[in-house]
């Protein structure tokens, strides 16, 4: 973990999934394939080929949780928020103690209310949260390859 600065705020931010409490890292994994256009990408041939590997071999539970985790995703594409932004606060706190509670909605909403008053940067939420990611590739190697094509797309596009 180490801390940045937004504005006059100091901010503990995660580095890994290490330092995340389990249930907000579970709900990092649950908002990260909304940063993809389209919830019908191609990430859901991810997930699908997990389910079936899981699936084959008779671990049923592993291969429900992978459902889980996208259908979660997809009902949590409907909330009013950006994925990013949920991402980056899931991943931060102003104060290191609240790291023991998974914000609801409510609690995204000031926070990012709060940096935005500081001065959050787009770039700089978008480079911690991926960050993190990298950090943890045996959880995030299809997001994180996923990102790297749509950038690659966008840039042979514009």
């Amino acid at each position: 973990m180490k801390t940045i600065k937004i504005g006059n705020l100091k901010v503990s931010l995660c580095q890994h999934k290490g330092d995340l409490p389990y249930e907000r890292f579970v709900k990092f994994k649950q908002y990260a394939p909304q940063f993809w256009e389209k919830m019908d990408s191609p990430l859901f041939e991810s997930y699908w080929e997990r389910f079936m590997d899981h699936y084959n071999k008779a671990e049923f539970m592993q291969a429900g949780l992978i459902m889980r985790d996208y259908k979660l995703a997809i009902d949590n594409a409907k909330n009013s928020f950006d994925a990013w932004g949920v991402c980056f606060v899931l991943i931060t706190e102003v104060d290191k103690k609240n790291f023991d509670r998974c914000p609801d909605d409510e609690d995204v909403k000031r926070t990012l209310e709060l940096y935005n008053k500081e001065g959050l940067m787009s770039d700089m939420v978008a480079e911690s949260v991926l960050a993190f990611m990298k950090a943890s590739p045996e959880t995030f190697t299809d997001h994180l390859t996923h990102y790297a094509l749509q950038s690659m797309m966008s840039e042979m596009q514009g």
